[in-house]
């Protein structure tokens, strides 16, 4: 499987070797222009042209996707889960471990008729900042592994951010986009299938807004984990927050969704379903950047890419 499955690039992109792969500086810059203004036109064609010492796909690691800004730096594909199953339905698929990307949108044009990916991480140690993901159905899936995503843009209406991750969204702002006289959609949509899994979603800070109702999260596994830690949500949040999904009676109990200290209209939990864990039911130390992803310092290990 290749690492991207991308078909338009527009603006400039940078390749350079990342995180802790032989230091933290980088050592080689490949300059991508659709219009021929840099070594390649296509951002596959400069990674494959990175020699196995420094590789992708999934033996690919260590690589810097940096592009000029998430308005001007656009990677969209339209592809759906009818063709190839929604993780393949991706624009982008980022299957290495030590991967950073920074400036880009990534946007799966497919529309409202089903799953259509934006972007998919299974690698561990996914570091992201200042990019955007936008979609309809399941925009972004973090498969596996540790996931940091900094000042990002999340668009979508059900299901929009999912997958096994053990990923920490710090500042990023979330849309809800208009659901079309349906019912309430979904943010997210965490799969943990064991209590000792240490994945889990967790937002610190940013903003939940919209155009359309949506609650915060379903499970996609008995043991799934969603924090909202300090986030402002408006109006846009159903009052129940969260939703049972297909889970038997009981199989609730055992599901981590909470809120803790969030603020503006759609934060009052006086209807939300019984069975949201309130915050003296955690241990917030536990969650933080340092303990939840951050525990080995991978993150301090990054290059300068500003």
């Amino acid at each position: 499987m290749k690492m991207f499955h991308l078909i338009l690039l527009i603006s400039c992109f940078y390749l350079g070797r990342a995180l802790d792969c032989g230091g933290n500086q980088i050592s080689n810059t490949i300059v991508v222009d659709q219009q021929g203004k840099g070594s390649f036109v296509t951002v596959q064609a400069a990674i494959d042209s990175i020699k196995n010492q420094n590789e992708i796909p999934k033996e690919k690691p260590c690589i810097i996707l940096k592009g000029s800004g998430s308005n001007t730096t656009t990677i969209t594909y339209y592809d759906s889960f009818h063709n190839k199953g929604t993780s393949l339905s991706a624009t982008f698929i980022s299957s290495p471990p030590n991967i950073v990307v920074s400036g880009i949108t990534f946007k799966n044009t497919f529309g409202t008729d089903g799953p259509a990916v934006a972007a998919n991480f299974y690698g561990d140690k996914s570091a992201i900042f200042d990019s955007s993901f936008m979609g309809y159905q399941d925009t972004l899936l973090i498969s596996l592994g540790r996931s940091y995503f900094k000042n990002c843009y999340i668009e979508g209406e059900v299901d929009f951010i999912f997958g096994s991750g053990q990923t920490y969204f710090e500042n990023s702002l979330i849309n809800a986009t208009q659901r079309h006289k349906r019912p309430p959609g979904y943010v997210t949509a965490h799969r943990r299938n064991s209590p000792n899994d240490p994945n889990g979603f967790v937002f610190r800070g940013g903003s939940l807004v919209g155009t359309g109702k949506v609650h915060l999260g379903r499970p996609w596994g008995v043991y799934a984990r969603v924090i909202f830690w300090e986030t402002y949500f408006s109006s846009v949040v159903a009052p129940r927050g969260w939703n049972i999904w297909d889970l038997k009676h009981g199989q609730e109990l055992n599901v981590v969704f909470a809120e803790v200290n969030c603020t503006g209209p759609g934060s009052n939990t006086k209807n939300r379903v019984r069975w949201e864990k309130k915050p003296s039911y955690l241990n917030m130390n536990d969650y933080t950047l340092s303990s939840f992803v951050n525990y080995d310092g991978w993150l301090d290990q990054i290059p300068s890419i500003m």
